[in-house]
C-alpha cells in the first residue's frame, strides 16, 4: 500500500467512514481509533521516505535539446562528476572514442590526486572496411592512436578490447558496444552516448545514473569476468 493510501486510510478511521480492511478493524478494540490512525500515519511517513529514496537511486541523464519541465542531468556533467568523485576505482566501457582527451581529462586529474585509483577501460577496436591486416597490426595502430590523441598522459590505464571485433569473417565478428561508467562499484551510469564530444554535448542521447551499490557492483563484475575468463584482451 502506498504512503498516500495509508494516510487516506488513517483519515477514514478517524472520521469513521469508508471501507476499512478487516485486519485493521481487528486492531480497533484493542488500541482505539486514534492510536491505529497514528500508527498508520507513522507507517505512511516511513513508506514515503522509502519511496523517495528509491526515486533518488535512479536519475535520468540527457544530451540534446532541453525539454521544459524535464528533471534531467546533462551527460557531460554526469561523466565529469563521476570521474571527479572517484575514490577507489573507475571502470569505463565505450564503443566510439573521438577527441577522448577532452572527456578523460577529469579522470586523469582525479588520478593524479588519488594515485591508488584503479582505472579500467573497455573499448571497441574496429577494423576498417577492406583492412585485412593481422590482428596485432590493427591493435598496434589503435593503441598508438589512442595513447596519442585520446589519452596523451604518461601514466596509462588498463585498456581491454574484444578480439571478435577484428574477425575477418562476418559470422564471427562482434563489437564491444556497451557504454557505461562505474565508480567505486557503487555508482553506475549506463548511456547511449559514445565517448565523443558530439555525444556528450550535442547528440540526442539518453541514460540512467544508478546510485545503487548492488547494481553498480554487478555491472562492474560483468566486465571483470570478461577479463578474467579471457573474453577480452589487453590493448
Amino acid at each position: 500500500m502506498s504512503h498516500a493510501a495509508l494516510r487516506a486510510l488513517a483519515a477514514d478511521i478517524r472520521a469513521q467512514r469508508g471501507a476499512v480492511p478487516e485486519e485493521v478493524i481487528a486492531l480497533l478494540p484493542k488500541y482505539g481509533r486514534d492510536s491505529v490512525a497514528q500508527m498508520l500515519d507513522l507507517l505512511a511517513a516511513d513508506r514515503e521516505a522509502s519511496e523517495r529514496t528509491a526515486d533518488q537511486r535512479v536519475e535520468l541523464v540527457w544530451s540534446g535539446p532541453e525539454i521544459d519541465g524535464a528533471a534531467t542531468r546533462d551527460t557531460a556533467v554526469v561523466v565529469r562528476d563521476l570521474f571527479r568523485s572517484a575514490g577507489s576505482s573507475v571502470l569505463v566501457s565505450g564503443y566510439a572514442v573521438y577527441d577522448g582527451a577532452s572527456i578523460f581529462e577529469a579522470l586523469w586529474q582525479r588520478w593524479t590526486e588519488r594515485p591508488d585509483l584503479v582505472v579500467e577501460l573497455y573499448l571497441n577496436v574496429d577494423r576498417k572496411s577492406g583492412d585485412t591486416d593481422p590482428e596485432d597490426v590493427v591493435v598496434s595502430r589503435h593503441r598508438q592512436r589512442f595513447f596519442t590523441k585520446d589519452w596523451p598522459w604518461e601514466r596509462r590505464p588498463q585498456v581491454f578490447y574484444d578480439p571478435r571485433s577484428l574477425s575477418l569473417g562476418d559470422a564471427a565478428k562482434s563489437v564491444l558496444h556497451a557504454k557505461c561508467v562505474i565508480v567505486d562499484d557503487s555508482k553506475g551510469f549506463v548511456t547511449s552516448a559514445n565517448l565523443t564530444e558530439a555525444a556528450q554535448y550535442r547528440n540526442i542521447e539518453a541514460g540512467v545514473l544508478l546510485n545503487d551499490r548492488l547494481l553498480a557492483s554487478r555491472l562492474a563484475s560483468q566486465f571483470r569476468q570478461l577479463r578474467e575468463k579471457g573474453f577480452v584482451r589487453p590493448l
